[in-house]
């Protein structure tokens, strides 16, 4: 399983930041729309001398918490949603009935308390994940800088003293949910949103990306 504690959003503290009010509407994520964020082209210093230079593309941007949390929805952070959580629903509410005709039937109090306890447990499938999914993407929405760069055999990213890079070779996979493009490699994730890609590069950057990953099944 995928440790998404790992994911390259690395040295983000362990308590949710508050955001001043005025804040909030730059939180929402935009349908595609690009945020103004410009890009710039940076040569491959780590070439080796027999190499031709390689010019990349490099993006400066802001996680925003909604775009972490849709992206740790979707890559299914939370196990306990999806077929399994209507199977457990659909056990516990048959059990509730049960529970509530014993109950009016024979008046028995444990009854009673088990078909209550089933509701309970039904809330607590579908609530208590959402609510933990939502607190690990503020947390992990730290409002740090990540600074992402970009070339045709690998991509490089920085946030503070932290520091990754992920070989575009094939070994790596991708997957796009909503406006953000995901990568994988070795048990991390890194989020690329759009909205911070120019739109006169983005079709640069996303054939780079295409053509060293693979499809996340």
């Amino acid at each position: 399983m995928m440790d998404h504690d790992r994911i390259l959003e690395v040295g983000a503290p362990e308590e949710t930041p508050e955001e001043p009010a005025d804040k909030k509407d730059e939180n929402q994520v935009e349908d595609g729309a690009w945020d103004g964020s410009e890009a710039e082209l940076v040569a491959d210093d780590d070439a080796a001398v027999y190499e031709d230079p390689q010019t990349g593309i490099r993006l400066s941007y802001t996680l925003r918490r909604e775009e972490i949390y849709q992206c740790l929805k979707s890559t299914g952070y939370i196990k306990t949603t999806g077929t399994r959580a209507i199977i457990e629903t659909a056990v516990l509410a048959i059990a509730a009935v049960l529970f509530f005709i014993n109950w009016f039937s024979e008046y028995q109090t444990v009854s009673l308390v088990l078909g209550i306890l089933s509701i309970l447990l039904i809330g607590v499938i579908w609530v208590v994940p959402e609510w933990g999914l939502r607190r690990r993407a503020g947390v992990l929405a730290s409002g740090a800088e990540m600074v992402m760069e970009i070339y045709p055999d690998e991509i490089v990213l920085n946030r503070g003293d932290s520091h990754a890079e992920i070989p575009l070779d094939g070994t790596a996979s991708y997957a796009q949910y909503g406006n953000c493009m995901v990568l994988f490699h070795e048990g991390k994730m890194a989020i690329l949103p759009l909205r911070c890609v120019e739109p006169a590069v983005l079709p640069e950057v996303q054939a780079m990306i295409l053509a060293g990953t693979t499809p996340r099944e």
